[in-house]
Formats: structure tokens, sequence, C-alpha cells
């Protein structure tokens, strides 16, 4: 019975009443236990992001911050937009004030303010950027990555990850996807081609089975890879051994697939050849005879 009249932890917590005011920065501190260590200056490409932001367009979210005593204030969340700031000179900053609490109560709250955030899902943002583009038609990519903070490169994948098939995005959000996958994968599709039995939709469900087993992952590997794909037509056994073995790395499969010196002579001839053909170059009458000794050469080899 005195198990049942027990209240359990979480009942025990109050919904606090809580006060929006702009404070004094001088009367705020920042908490030395809090969990994330990384604010200011060598924080990176996040800080800068932040920064930027709200040398623009202000604090757009208070800092909530806990009562300490009269004149006292220490953050729960908030301690990048409150290092940025400081960076910046600001006098007072936008707060939700929550009145003292128990150092346990202030531990879960701040927990649950950090761990249920959700970060935007690749589609989401690339339909935000298509209508900040469509809302600012007469402005040059560059004014537009640099009102973001992002890159014009990322802007332009972005843009295509909009035209994207559904099956794709949805491998990439079931796959979690870091944005440089994404772009990287983007800039690997476009030169995927068929090989044997094995249609582009095929090889892109392999690709993203050895990304989930780990065996793809660095930005190299889609690069490395899409330049294999660039030769296939030299390269075709082996990338076939690359789609059939899963286990296979790409690098295992830029090893396999080096040209021979004899090989580079041949790639670098047809090459030139093609470059005569297109220009309607007839060839000499010595490099005539020396083509039909070569093509009796490969009708023995093939």
């Amino acid at each position: 019975m005195e198990d049942q009249n027990k209240k359990s932890l979480i009942n025990t917590f109050k919904h606090h009443q809580f006060n929006f005011l702009e404070l004094p920065i001088e009367v705020i501190e920042t908490d030395p236990d809090q969990p994330r260590k990384t604010f200011g200056h060598g924080a990176g490409r996040d800080h800068n992001h932040l920064l930027k932001s709200i040398q623009y367009y202000g604090i757009e979210e208070p800092i909530k911050v806990s009562e300490v005593e009269e004149g006292r204030y220490i953050i729960i969340d908030g301690h990048r937009r409150f290092s940025c700031a400081m960076e910046l000179g600001f006098k007072r900053v936008p707060c939700r004030i929550y009145p003292k609490m128990k150092d346990g109560e202030f531990e879960a709250r701040r927990y649950e303010m950090q761990n249920n955030r959700r970060s935007w899902r690749p589609i989401e943002k690339a339909n935000s950027l298509h209508k900040i583009k469509t809302e600012y038609k007469d402005a040059s990519q560059k004014e537009i990555a640099d009102l973001l903070g992002i890159t014009q490169a990322s802007l332009f994948h972005f843009a295509e990850l909009r035209d994207m098939r559904m099956e794709y995005l949805e491998l990439m959000s079931e796959h979690n996807l870091k944005e440089f996958q994404r772009i990287a994968f983007m800039q690997l599709l476009r030169g995927l081609r068929k090989i044997k039995q094995y249609q582009v939709d095929d090889i892109v469900k392999i690709i993203f089975q050895k990304i989930n087993d780990n065996i793809m992952y660095r930005r190299s590997d889609f690069v490395d890879l899409a330049k294999v794909f660039s030769t296939a037509s030299l390269n075709e056994e082996q990338i076939l051994q690359f789609l059939t073995e899963l286990k296979m790395s790409v690098p295992e499969l830029c090893e396999i697939t080096q040209l021979s010196g004899l090989s580079t002579q041949i790639k670098n001839l047809i090459k030139e050849l093609g470059v005569k053909k297109n220009l309607n170059i007839k060839l000499t009458e010595k490099e005539q005879s020396v083509f039909e000794d070569l093509y009796k050469l490969m009708e023995a080899f093939i």
C-alpha cells in the first residue's frame, strides 16, 4: 500500500512558471558541468554559422536560465548562443527564466531540452532552401549561400536532392547518410550505368548495403567509385566482382582496376583515333599499314 501511494520520480517534478526577460550579460553564468564542452573560438564551422546568424538576426531562441540567487542566473540551455553574444559584444540577451531547482531536476530538464531536438531531414532542408531561392529569385547563388551560411556547392546539391527519386531519398534517410555522403552519392549517381545483369537500381541497392556494412563511408570511396565507372567499358569484369562480393571495398576495386602500361597505351590510342575521326582527319598510308597489323593481332587475341 505504501508503494502505491509513493509518487514516481517524474511526478515529483513541478510545472514551473517562467518569465521572459532580457538580462544583462554580466548576471549570467555558464555551467562548468555542461555535458557539451565545445563553445566559442575553435568550435568549428557550426559555431561560425551560428555566429553569423546571430549577427544578422539576433538571438531568435531565448537562452534558458535558472535563478541561482537574486541577480544571478546559470545557463540550462543555450551556451553556444551565449558564447556568440559575448563574442559579438551584446550587452543584454533574451532569456527564459526558471526558478531555482534541485541539481537532479536541473540536469533532467537540461537533458530533455537538448535531447529532444530533431535535425531537419535532408528533403525538409531542400524544400526550405527552394522556397528561399524562389522568394529571392533576383539574388545570386552566392548571395543566398552567404545569407544561409552554406557553400554554393551545398545549395546546388540540395536543389538536386528535390528532383531525386523517392526510393533514393528513402534509402538515404534509412541509412542516415551524413550530408557529405549524400552529396558524394548524388555525384556518383550521375555516372552509374548497367553492368551485365545489374541495372542502375540494383547497383544503388548494393552501394547502400555496403554503406550499411561500413564497407563504404568515406567521401573518397564515392569519388573513386565514380572514377572506376567513368571507364566502365574497360573495368566491367572488375566492377561485376565488386557488385557480387558484398565485402569488397572500393580501395580493393581500385587496386584490381589499375591499368597496366599496355592498357594505358591502348586507351590513349583509342582516344587519339577518336579525335581524328571526329575531326575527319584521314590516316596516313604508314598509319593505315600499322593499324592493319594491329587489327590482325587483335583478331588473334579476341
